[in-house]
């Protein structure tokens, strides 16, 4: 078994409210969580082409990413708006190697 999971928890989760949330969670072995969304109210498109995202770690401090490291957020939380999927993988990738 893996360490750093806590098995009672899911490390995937779907968010879907009817077009307006629409999209899932991650969290990492890292404890490290990314939220991908793309409803009508978020900064995207609607899933078109981008998607907003965000993260926190384990101890729920939001996170953002100047494109080559990841940094806690001090005051308050804040998203990564209109991400393409290349962004988000990239995004995925190193938040997981935090």
């Amino acid at each position: 078994m893996k360490t750093g999971i806590n098995m009672k928890n899911k490390v995937f989760k779907t968010t879907v409210e009817r077009g307006y949330n629409d999209g899932f969670h991650m969290t990492f072995e890292n404890g490290c969580t990314i939220s991908v969304q793309f409803g009508k109210h978020t900064y995207s498109d609607a899933g078109e082409t981008t998607a907003e995202v965000a993260a926190w770690d384990n101890q729920g401090n939001w996170l953002m990413t100047d494109g080559e490291r990841w940094f806690e957020i001090v005051d308050g939380s804040d998203v990564m708006p209109r991400q393409t999927a290349s962004d988000v993988a990239k995004l995925i990738y190193t938040l997981s190697q935090w």
